[in-house]
Order: structure tokens, then C-alpha cells, then sequence
């Protein structure tokens, strides 16, 4: 009987010694679990995600499309601004063509032949009028 009881301990050391790294497996495989469980993308959660996508996507391209309408095709812009400088150099030859009209007829010896004939003037008058 004692040895069958000696037997049966060692038996039972044995089967715990067989246990314990199954036991510290089942530990630190449950650790695992628990690491991708938090990690984990749930179905539910994946479905929002790809609806939100979705709308972040409808969204994006509504607003694409808002500027697409709203923009001026180049080929518009450019025969725009090409009549704009057309206007302006027209207007610039205009004032040119002024000046020199205006130069050729009332000059800078005219205009000094004119304060002096003032100056003359006012000279005289002054002189008459005793002052």
C-alpha cells in the first residue's frame, strides 16, 4: 500500500509537472486573446467605418463638382484679359496721342512766355495802382 500511495504521489507530481506549462500556455494565450480582442475591428464597427467612408467620398466629390461648375474654362479667361490689354493699350495710345497734340500746340516755351507776360502785368498793375 505504500508504494502504491508513493506511486500515486509521484503520479501526481508527475501529472502536475505535464500541467503546469499547459496551464502557463493557456495563461499567455488568453493574454493573446485578450491583445487582439482590444485590437479587433468588430463587423459592426468595419460597416460604420466604410459607410462613413462613403460619405466622406460622396461629400468630396460634391465639393469637386461645386468647383468644377464654378470654374471659368481658360480658353474664356484669356479672350477676357486679352480684351482688357486690348482696351488698355488703346487707351494708353489715346492719352499718348493727347500729350503730343497738346505739347505740339501749347508747349513748355509757351507756357513761359505766358507767366512772364503775368508777371509783366501784375507788375504794371501794381505800379499804376501806386503800390
Amino acid at each position: 500500500m505504500v508504494g502504491a500511495g508513493v506511486a500515486l504521489t509521484f503520479a501526481a507530481m508527475l501529472g502536475g509537472l505535464a500541467y503546469l506549462p499547459i496551464r502557463e500556455a493557456a495563461s499567455d494565450l488568453k493574454q493573446s486573446v485578450g491583445i487582439l480582442a482590444d485590437k479587433m475591428v468588430t463587423q459592426k464597427e468595419m460597416k460604420w467605418r466604410t459607410a462613413r467612408g462613403a460619405e466622406d467620398r460622396a461629400r468630396t466629390d460634391a465639393s469637386v463638382k461645386e468647383l468644377r461648375n464654378a470654374q471659368v474654362p481658360r480658353e474664356e479667361l484669356n479672350s477676357v484679359f486679352g480684351s482688357y490689354d486690348k482696351r488698355f493699350v488703346d487707351q494708353q495710345r489715346q492719352i499718348d496721342e493727347m500729350k503730343t497734340a497738346q505739347g505740339s500746340v501749347y508747349g513748355i516755351r509757351d507756357i513761359l512766355l505766358d507767366l512772364r507776360d503775368r508777371t509783366e502785368r501784375e507788375r504794371l498793375s501794381s505800379v499804376q495802382n501806386g503800390g
